[in-house]
Order: structure tokens, then C-alpha cells, then sequence
């Protein structure tokens, strides 16, 4: 629910994989993309393409997954910040249930800046001019009071509530947790490609809901933005995923090496060193639009270490330590994000100005129930994307081959070239519609 499960992709370079070049305006259709990471990871390569003028279209199945990439895009596009001050403020925002007393108090400041902004078209273009939110009023009030519960001033224990429902989801394993994490790791993840995530930090997600740390951190207050269900003071808790975790996104993959080596199965860096690596040089390229140059300030590999981790408490008494309050945003020429209601999809079926609109279109792997022939063959102009479920833990060949035909059927009356695709190695099916 709050992270996806595929990895970061630059939807440029896809485009062109099955075309000849890109045209001189890009109109990209997310539905369910969850985080933002295609959008971070596009915006910060356009300076490797030739200039084009980029638009997506985001639609979610929840206002909770809409506060959040508004509150990715925030943080990510503040210029006061340090490179590496952001991107740890961004992953521990993005996959920790808990956070450092900084981190919390600037998750307040942000829902209150945000929630000016949701109240405000215009406090909103001059804020982050790239957003725009074309969202119905009972959306905009759902998401009112949401950002009011993150600057609210209500205390849980967020990692009872986690215990709670991983209590629920284990029933007579729960006695055997620890069993049953290794066995997903290694005989289902790391087979499917997520061999960078490593022993401690996936057992750590999976007790405590605690992906991303660092020796010299100590997270003490409960990260809000992972909440959902949210009703005046009322909340359901955490309802997102337990299983996979938020390492897929940005810590599988990188294009330094020296990251990814391994010496006998035993990795050299975490999965949490490669997301931390690659936030760092999306964060950059976006600013700069120009290379980035990893400098090493760590020499420490951490990937086979084992640390000592004593049980987390919430302390609501911790030290506040109260950040400035985000400013506006960097500018970003010829690039704008503009927020759907799940509603507009049926709307698009009948409005011309949507007729072969979207060069590419994207649907998440949990929101095929909006993928069908009527409608991508209305708005799609040239190329389909749908996530795989790849790294779905419960999920074996057989699961994913079902998933695989059932996106080929959904879409068998178009006229849809399906690219090349390996079942148990793709992230992603790909269709190209007509010719060049």
C-alpha cells in the first residue's frame, strides 16, 4: 500500500526501447504507482534525452497514498536541505515505522505546509509549481484529515499495532517468526533477484517494520504518514505491506557495481547502502541535471554484519528537535504532476481530449481491476506497462504464470505487440500498440 514492489524504472528510456525516439511531449498515465519512484527516477534522467516536455498523470486507489507522494515530492524538491540529510530523512519517511525525533517533527511541519497547500490551489503552485490536484472535494476533505492526524498531537505505539497484526498474519507460525522470515528471504526473494537484501535488515522489517537504519541513529517516534484508515481521531493502524518490504525500489539495483559485490553469497553493502546510494544520485540529477560522482564518506560494510538490536520503544517524551519548515521547492522546467480522482479512468473512456492521449501507460500489479481493453484502447497511444508480482512473497512459477496470462487476456482484443518477457525475471510486461 505505501511503497511499490517493483523497481524504480526511467519511463523515457522504456519508451525508447520500443521506439525510435522520443517525442517532443510525453504524456505518461500512472494508475497505482504508490510512491513516486518512476516519477523521481524519469525527472532526474531527462537530462540524459533529448528535451521534451514531461506530464504524468497519477491516479490512486486511496487519498493515504496521495499524501504520501505529496509529501516524497516536498521532501524531495527542498533546496535547504544537504544531499545526505534528505535522502536519510526521505527513506526513513518512505519504509520506517519509527522515526529519529528530527525526522518526526519535520513530518509535522510538512503535513501542516501540505495541508495549506490541499486547502489552497494557489498557496500550492507557489509551493511546488509542478503539482497540480485535480482531485473531487470529498477527496480533498479525506485528505484534510489525514494531514491534520500527522500534525496532530495523538501518541500510539505503532509497534504494538505492528506486532498485533503480524500476530494475526502468522497465527501458529508467530512462535517461529524468525524461521519463517529466513525462509522467504532465501528460498523466495533472493531467488527472484532481491539478492542485495540482507539477513538483518529484512528480519528487522519484518518484526518491527524498521527497513532503513544506521549505527549512529536512534529512532524513537512513529512515523504517521504509514497510517491509514484515518476517521477524526480514529485510526485502523498500519494496513500496508509485511512481507516484501520498501527495499525493492531503489536498493536492487545500482550502476556503481562496487555496491552490488558479494564474496561467497555474503554481501559487501545492504540493501539499505544501495537505496541510500541511489536516492542520493536521483536527488542530485534532479537539481543538477547534470552526472553524479558518488564520494564515499563510510568506509564501513555493513552488508554481513551483525548488529546488536534491542527491542524499539515509542517514547513520546524524546527530544525535540524542531527543523525549519519546508520552503518552496525547486523549479523544474517542462515538468508537471498533476493528481487524478480513481473516478477519472471510467470519465477518460468518453472524452475525446483523452482519445490516444497517453504515450505510455502504467498500471500497478494490485490495480488490475481498472486494466481492460476499452479503456487502455482508448487513451493508449503506444506503450502498456504493468508491473509483475515478481517479488509477491506467497507467489511461486506457477502464481506468476497465472498473473502473466491473465494481463494477456485482459488486453488480447488489442492490437498489442507483447515485448520480450521472462516470467520469473521480469518486473515488468511490456505492449507496444501499432507501428511507428
Amino acid at each position: 500500500m505505501f511503497w511499490g514492489l517493483t523497481p524504480a524504472v526511467d519511463l523515457c528510456q522504456m519508451y525508447l526501447d520500443c521506439s525510435a525516439q522520443l517525442p517532443a511531449e510525453l504524456n505518461i498515465l500512472l494508475v497505482g504507482a504508490t510512491d513516486c519512484r518512476h516519477v523521481l527516477q524519469t525527472v532526474a534522467r531527462r537530462y540524459r534525452h533529448q528535451p521534451l516536455q514531461l506530464n504524468f498523470h497519477l491516479v490512486e486507489g486511496c487519498m493515504e497514498t496521495v499524501a504520501r507522494q505529496l509529501l516524497i515530492l516536498l521532501t524531495a524538491l527542498q533546496p535547504q536541505l544537504g544531499l545526505d540529510q534528505k535522502t536519510r530523512l526521505l527513506m526513513e519517511l518512505y519504509g520506517n515505522t519509527v522515526l529519529r525525533p528530527f525526522s518526526a517533527n519535520y513530518l509535522v511541519n510538512a503535513a501542516r505546509d501540505l495541508l495549506e497547500m490541499v486547502a489552497d490551489c494557489d498557496y500550492l503552485r507557489r509551493k511546488i509549481p509542478v503539482v497540480s490536484l485535480g482531485l473531487k472535494y470529498r477527496d480533498r476533505d479525506y485528505l484534510e484529515n489525514l494531514l491534520k492526524f500527522w500534525a496532530g498531537p495523538q501518541e500510539f505505539n505503532v509497534l504494538e499495532m505492528w506486532d498485533r497484526r503480524l500476530r494475526n498474519c502468522l497465527a501458529t507460525r508467530y512462535d517461529s517468526k524468525v524461521g519463517v522470515f529466513d525462509w522467504d528471504l532465501h528460498m523466495r526473494l533472493r531467488r527472484v533477484g532481491a539478492g542485495q537484501v540482507c539477513d538483518q535488515e529484512y528480519r528487522s522489517f519484518r518484526l518491527h517494520g524498521l527497513a532503513f537504519s544506521w549505527l549512529e541513529s536512534a529512532m524513537s517516534r512513529p512515523n504517521r504518514s504509514l497510517v491509514g484508515g484515518v476517521m477524526s481521531n480514529a485510526h485502523f493502524g498500519y494496513l500496508g505491506d509485511m512481507e516484501t518490504g520498501p527495499f525493492i525500489g531503489y536498493g536492487l539495483e545500482c550502476e556503481d557495481a562496487a555496491f552490488l559485490k558479494s564474496t561467497n553469497g555474503q554481501n559487501a553493502f545492504r540493501s539499505t547502502d544501495v537505496t541510500e546510494r541511489n536516492l542520493k544520485q536521483i536527488l542530485f540529477e534532479i537539481e543538477h541535471q547534470e552526472p553524479y560522482r558518488h564520494i564515499n564518506t563510510d568506509e564501513r560494510q555493513l552488508g554481513g554484519t551483525r548488529l546488536r538490536q534491542d527491542t524499539l520503544i515509542v517514547d513520546p517524551r524524546a527530544l525535540e528537535v524542531t527543523p525549519n519548515a519546508p520552503q518552496p521547492c525547486l523549479a523544474l522546467p517542462n515538468v508537471s504532476v498533476r493528481f487524478l480522482p480513481t473516478s477519472s479512468l471510467a470519465r477518460m473512456r468518453h472524452q475525446d481530449q483523452y482519445k490516444q492521449f497517453f504515450d505510455l501507460v502504467y498500471f500497478a500489479q494490485n490495480h488490475l481491476d481498472h486494466l481492460d481493453e476499452e479503456l487502455v484502447g482508448r487513451v493508449a497511444k503506444r506503450l502498456i506497462v504493468v508491473e509483475h508480482q515478481l517479488f509477491v512473497v506467497k507467489h511461486r512459477k506457477a502464481q506468476l504464470e497465472e498473473y502473466a496470462q491473465t494481463i494477456r487476456t485482459k488486453i488480447a482484443g488489442l492490437d498489442a505487440q507483447e515485448l520480450p518477457f521472462d516470467v520469473e525475471k521480469d518486473s515488468y510486461m511490456r505492449f507496444v500498440l501499432g507501428s511507428e
